[in-house]
């Protein structure tokens, strides 16, 4: 394992899973599952394996490349013996500015969202490999002068072959930035951002400096979403993800997502979910 302050590079034959909680990148929330903070591009070298990821099953296999964002909450079922994953574990503020120009492509990432695992062809294979074991290397000069600089052309030249790969699948095109896409994008990144998430719009509007009908108006016609619709659903994903994979009380997470009390937090769980937070507990670790 190699580490610098943006960086970690992970070479075990068990990477996918347990080389990676060792980092800063990760916490750990049971023995089986940890939850990402940084960015995680795993290229899968030999062998198979069966994985959870937020919750929807995945079998991966030799030559398939597999994006795991800050938040996604990743489980290890199954696996072969000879199960050889490099990953490529990126600060989350280090990946913003290697990738500026696409990180805020919606299509792109709702795409990832949706398909966090995609198999490479051997040419697409052979790249990001010679780009994983450059970064392997200059990791390693750290002190030298221009050692940023140069890690962050990588690290861009990396996600611009893995921006290839996905053109495979979609079609991205240049972003023509509107003033809307624009303020979309920052919402998406303030909601993405704070912990624990402000359920009001109100929080996102003032901090955009926008009125909280407007907000709520230009997500509409972006994503098809209202702004409230996106916080309630990142709410409740950071709920599920401590009630099915922490082991803390129910009123620590209450406090932790900065909930009033806990019979608030008991009526905004069982609007959501259609049942309290101990009942979604228990048919989760059933």
């Amino acid at each position: 394992m190699l580490v610098s302050d943006d960086f970690m590079i992970v070479r075990e034959k068990d990477a996918l899973m347990y080389g990676l909680e060792a980092g800063r990148n990760l916490s750990r929330m049971t023995s089986d599952t940890i939850k990402v903070e940084w960015v995680i591009v795993s290229i899968v070298v030999s062998g198979e394996a069966e994985c959870t990821i937020n919750g929807k099953n995945y079998n991966v296999k030799a030559h398939d490349i597999i994006m795991s964002l800050p938040n996604y909450v990743l489980e290890r079922q199954k696996k072969t013996d000879d199960l050889s994953v490099n990953s490529l574990c990126i600060s989350r503020s280090l990946f913003q500015k290697a990738i500026s120009f696409s990180s805020y492509n919606w299509d792109v990432v709702s795409f990832l969202i949706a398909h966090p695992i995609l198999s490479l062809t051997d040419m697409e294979y052979t790249c990001l490999s010679l780009y994983y074991s450059l970064i392997s290397v200059k990791i390693g000069d750290k002190n030298k002068l221009g050692y940023r600089e140069s890690m962050q052309c990588l690290l861009k030249s990396f996600m611009c072959e893995l921006y290839g790969v996905i053109g495979r699948y979609i079609s991205v095109g240049a972003v023509n930035y509107s003033q809307g896409h624009n303020l979309f994008k920052g919402f998406l990144d303030l909601l993405t951002s704070v912990y624990p998430k402000p359920r009001s719009v109100s929080f996102y509007a003032e901090t955009l400096n926008v009125t909280s009908k407007y907000l709520s108006s230009v997500c509409k016609a972006t994503c098809g979403e209202t702004a409230s619709m996106l916080i309630h659903k990142a709410v409740t994903k950071d709920i599920a993800d401590l009630l099915s994979y922490s082991n803390k009380s129910i009123k620590e997470i209450m406090v932790e997502l900065d909930f009033p009390s806990l019979s608030f937090f008991g009526k905004y769980v069982k609007k959501h979910f259609g049942v309290g937070p101990k009942e979604y507990r228990s048919k989760r670790l059933s």
